[in-house]
């Protein structure tokens, strides 16, 4: 009998709060998504190879949260469920990588970087996401930009980093993008079946490089103990406006014929907008983002 009430205890609290499987964990998004994740009351969903590791790392926040923590083959997909996979994969060990995936009732989502430009076969997702000039706050093949790693190779070189062309980044920290996605997981909203995601300012490759240069300097005579005046004297921040969401049809220079450098962001917004009236407002700022994305490239 008792076991028998566990079992219905266990049930009525998963009703009552959502379950969210991830996949593709081994990334500094899958870590920002689990640590946010932790903050709520969900059911949170790991395949077995992460759930230990998972378990002994933030035992302290599973104790005192009311986030509980499972492996994948003691809960299996349901209807009702969401799938949030990240990165390129493979998620399982079928040819196909999404064997098992295709339960009815199940939303699943594909998260990606855009600088992978992979062709994706979208027909058994129910959303499909395209993450631009993503800050992931550690070394990363899949997420890092190919840019931002070519810039702190010739930094730690002792060379100076070189701009590649006059295109324009919309940076953006994964703790942001960590915190979007929770709110719609933790919501009754479905993710929009095609999205981008990315940052809402505008930087040149200019800005970027002398920014990232000037905390580059600083970290390194942090380290030494060599500072310079050039190293205290507060640098001014960057003046760099936020763009509206989209541009109208009718404007000089469209969303569309400058796509490369802004993704329409308006399908996040209004998601998140209808959740709980704040839309998407990144709330960490560039510099901050910068100095996470360095660390992990000097350690």
């Amino acid at each position: 009998m008792g076991i028998l009430m566990y079992a219905c205890l266990l049930d009525e609290n998963m009703r009552q709060a959502p379950v969210i499987h991830l996949r593709g964990l081994d990334s500094s998004i899958g870590q920002a998504l689990v640590e946010r994740i932790l903050r709520t009351n969900a059911h949170l969903v790991v395949p077995r190879e992460n759930y230990q590791e998972l378990s002994v790392r933030y035992a302290t926040e599973l104790e005192f949260e009311e986030c509980e923590i499972h492996a994948s083959d003691d809960l299996p997909f349901a209807s009702g469920h969401r799938l949030l996979l990240i990165g390129l994969g493979p998620f399982d060990d079928s040819s196909d990588g999404k064997s098992g995936f295709e339960v009815d009732g199940l939303e699943a989502i594909l998260a990606m970087p855009a600088h992978m430009n992979v062709d994706v076969d979208t027909e058994w997702l129910d959303s499909h996401i395209v993450i631009h000039d993503l800050l992931p706050r550690m070394k990363d093949l899949t997420w890092s930009s190919p840019l931002f790693g070519r810039w702190m190779a010739q930094l730690n070189a002792d060379e100076t980093a070189l701009s590649q062309g006059d295109a324009e980044h919309w940076w953006v920290s994964d703790i942001d993008v960590a915190d979007a996605f929770v709110r719609i997981l933790m919501s009754d909203e479905p993710f929009p079946s095609k999205m981008k995601v990315s940052g809402r300012r505008a930087w040149g490759q200019k800005q970027t490089i002398e920014e990232l240069s000037l905390l580059y300097a600083r970290t390194m005579a942090g380290r030494t103990g060599e500072f310079g005046i050039e190293h205290l004297t507060a640098a001014p921040t960057p003046s760099i406006e936020v763009q509206s969401l989209i541009v109208a049809p009718s404007a000089p220079m469209t969303i569309q014929e400058n796509s490369q450098q802004r993704p329409d962001l308006s399908l996040l917004h209004d998601v998140l907008h209808r959740i709980d009236g704040d839309g998407w407002r990144p709330l960490v700022p560039i510099r901050t983002a910068l100095m996470h994305a360095l660390a992990d490239y000097i350690d």
